[in-house]
């Protein structure tokens, strides 16, 4: 009887502790680099429409980077690879630059209006405070295996946006 119950409490351990390394795994692990590029980021989002709105009417055209608050890697290329593609129409202020979160309740109103349901590069003119139109450009993901490809891809994108 006595073996019965130690193998019983054995078990019990055995199991407790599978479950607990089960969940281990499961959480996705934060090393000091991503919670390091996760702060930079926050600082540079638009948290609120109203913030973010208002920053798209600081400049005639935007890009604006939605995303989800945990990213896969294929997510962080997207985000590299366009700032990468755009940072000289950026820096010469023909473009501003924008990241929003897009699970976020804040920015709900406008992840509706430019119809955004995973990570994404959304083109937006604003005339007057008001966005006039918008173009998302879903096809990123397509285009995440080749970074002159993306490049491509994002440059002429953004030239036939500003061109129509």
């Amino acid at each position: 009887m006595k073996s019965k119950t130690l193998f019983t409490m054995l078990l019990l351990t055995f199991v407790t502790v599978s479950i607990v390394f089960a969940f281990r795994k499961v959480a996705p692990e934060t090393t000091a680099n991503q919670k390091q590029v996760s702060n930079s980021i926050e600082t540079s989002t638009a948290t609120t429409p109203a913030g973010l709105i208002a920053k798209l009417a600081d400049s005639q055209f935007s890009a604006v980077y939605f995303h989800a608050p945990h990213r896969c890697p294929t997510c962080r290329k997207i985000e590299s690879f366009t700032y990468k593609a755009l940072t000289p129409e950026i820096e010469a202020g023909k473009l501003a630059w924008q990241i929003a979160d897009y699970t976020s309740d804040d920015n709900a109103s406008l992840v509706d209006q430019f119809e955004v349901f995973t990570s994404t590069v959304v083109l937006v003119e604003v005339q007057d405070g008001k966005v006039i139109r918008w173009k998302n450009l879903e096809e990123v993901w397509n285009h995440t295996s080749d970074q002159a490809d993306f490049t491509a891809f994002i440059i002429q994108e953004l030239s036939e946006f500003k061109a129509s």
